[in-house]
């Protein structure tokens, strides 16, 4: 078997956008910003908005579907909607959808395409991924839809999720500032640790449940990879993050990478380094009580996976 796809998934905040801009710099790897394909336009989807859209076979839904792609307020705004609505015509891409079968999977696969295209010209021997956090609830069919695909599963330490995810759900970025922007921050603030206590120790052991099925499903087809590790010797992480993917090794792969970021801002990240206190930042910034609640929630898996309780 030869890897043709690679699909990174995890926890939001968990290390995923450093490891994309890792991996894109493989001249054979080519990795979009998060698309949330299944979560939003497939069958299996929260959003369902290809099912919505009626029988693609018909050009008018299939026009319509390509009219959602491209309208701001259609909730695809950020990450890959928003680099589509920049460097693709909506008449290149209706074309390509033409062209296809229309199905799920050839829609899909047609985005990932048409990022490979842009940024490193003909597609033909690379590596072509996707990576979207939330995807890693939907690991079956992204391996039933590409038989010869490899997913690795980023993972980090609970408490520093729950710091990161924090930071944005003050800032507005998601969670209830964003849901609802309009209500005061005297009413909205003092909800917001107590709930991303309660949603980071979930989505972390619902990540810990899955990390466990898929290891059995998918022998030789799915990576564990932890943020620490990858921080503290990247080298030695990426090396064997390549040959996972049966693909070589490049130095410039662990030189002057971000080590945190988003896809939802591309185009405005700047080479950094690998900052290795950013393992440990979130010991100095997270309250005390919610360490302790986070520990209390999550200690069995915390000593499962190597980290102090």
């Amino acid at each position: 078997m030869s890897t043709d796809k690679v699909f990174i998934v995890g926890c939001a905040r968990s290390g995923s956008t450093l490891l994309r801009l890792i991996l894109n710099r493989s001249p054979r790897i080519c990795i979009p910003p998060e698309t949330n394909f299944l979560r939003r336009f497939s069958q299996i989807g929260k959003r369902r908005q290809i099912p919505k859209m009626g029988n693609l076979r018909e050009d008018r839904n299939l026009r319509n579907l390509t009219e959602l792609m491209y309208q701001p307020g259609s909730g695809w705004s950020s990450g890959y909607g928003s680099w589509l609505r920049k460097r693709i015509d909506k008449e290149t891409l209706y074309d390509r959808l033409a062209a296809s079968d229309r199905s799920e999977r050839s829609i899909f696969l047609i985005l990932l395409q048409l990022y490979a295209e842009k940024k490193k010209g003909d597609v033909g021997g690379l590596l072509l991924g996707e990576k979207t956090p939330t995807h890693l609830y939907y690991v079956p069919t992204l391996m039933s839809w590409f038989p010869d695909a490899k997913v690795i599963h980023t993972f980090r330490d609970p408490r520093g999720l729950f710091v990161s995810r924090l930071v944005k759900a003050r800032s507005g970025q998601w969670g209830l500032k964003a849901k609802y922007p309009n209500l005061p921050g005297w009413l909205v603030d003092p909800f917001l640790g107590p709930l991303e206590i309660q949603m980071t120790a979930r989505s972390w052991k619902d990540a810990v449940d899955l990390h466990q099925k898929y290891l059995r499903m998918y022998p030789g087809r799915y990576l564990l990879q932890r943020f620490e590790d990858l921080i503290t010797d990247p080298k030695e992480n990426v090396r064997n993050i390549c040959e996972f993917l049966e693909t070589e090794y490049h130095p410039d792969m662990t030189r002057d990478v971000v080590v945190v970021g988003s896809s939802y801002h591309e185009e405005k990240r700047k080479p950094g380094g690998f900052e290795r206190q950013a393992i440990d930042r979130w010991k100095g910034l997270i309250d005390p009580s919610a360490k302790a609640w986070l520990t209390f929630l999550t200690r069995r898996q915390l000593v499962q996976f190597g980290y102090a309780p």
